[in-house]
């Protein structure tokens, strides 16, 4: 994987369709080697941080990527605040 693509971008929905398997392979993976939150965190942040590394030498895909990582959050965050208390508490884990 060296090369990002961004001529074609594709919808949410076209998006949700294509990843989702490979989402939910992984965190079927994650269930079954009893990965907890916090562990899935830092393999996440991990395969971040090998991503931005991927996309050094394709600045629009990797602008494109850190928006798409700033939006997912700030979506989160705006919904946590309109029903807070729904989030795992710090310090609790639970399965993923």
């Amino acid at each position: 994987m060296t090369e990002i693509d961004t001529a074609h971008v594709a919808s949410d929905e076209e998006m949700e369709e294509n990843v989702r398997p490979l989402v939910n392979e992984i965190l079927e993976r994650f269930n079954q080697d009893g990965v907890s939150p916090s562990q899935a965190g830092l393999v996440i942040l991990g395969l971040i941080y090998r991503l931005m590394e991927v996309m050094h030498d394709a600045p629009e895909a990797r602008r494109f990527f850190i928006l798409a990582l700033i939006n997912l959050i700030n979506n989160y965050l705006a919904e946590e605040m309109e029903s807070p208390g729904t989030c795992v508490a710090a310090g609790k884990e639970e399965g993923t």
